[in-house]
């Protein structure tokens, strides 16, 4: 390490090498977030940027238990369409299983837009005069 290198703040260097496509898109963001240089937009991304992990399980339970419903009422109309007539029970049938398919996907874009306030609230920003 060069003795210039110890005396200062951040004295740990680190390369990356990009392919031109990707050296592109590095510079369309750093445009597009207005870093004066590479090395603000770098430390930027890396220290305060997130890694986003997302869980996509519910949404899997959702859409089986989504998918059988939709077998349910594929069922009844099958059964209307061959018979040429629906009960009221089965139309009462059909509407408590699509009342019960907006309730689910409710529940969930509420549970979704919580979360995302939650994060928001959270969030620390550092500004360019911490760097």
């Amino acid at each position: 390490m060069p003795q210039n290198m110890e005396r200062r703040k951040r004295n740990i260097r680190k390369e990356i090498y990009f392919t031109q496509k990707e050296y592109n898109q590095v510079r369309h963001a750093m445009a597009q977030m207005k870093a004066p240089t590479f090395q603000y937009y770098a430390k930027n991304q890396l220290i305060q940027g997130k890694l986003v992990q997302i869980d996509f399980s519910e949404l899997k339970n959702l859409r089986v238990a989504i998918n059988r419903i939709g077998g349910n009422i594929n069922q009844i109309a099958k059964h209307a369409n061959e018979n040429q007539t629906i009960s009221s029970e089965e139309l009462e049938q059909v509407l408590a299983y699509l009342s019960e398919i907006k309730e689910m996907v409710a529940t969930k874009i509420s549970s979704a837009e919580k979360k995302s306030l939650q994060e928001r609230k959270t969030k620390e920003i550092r500004t360019y005069d911490e760097w």
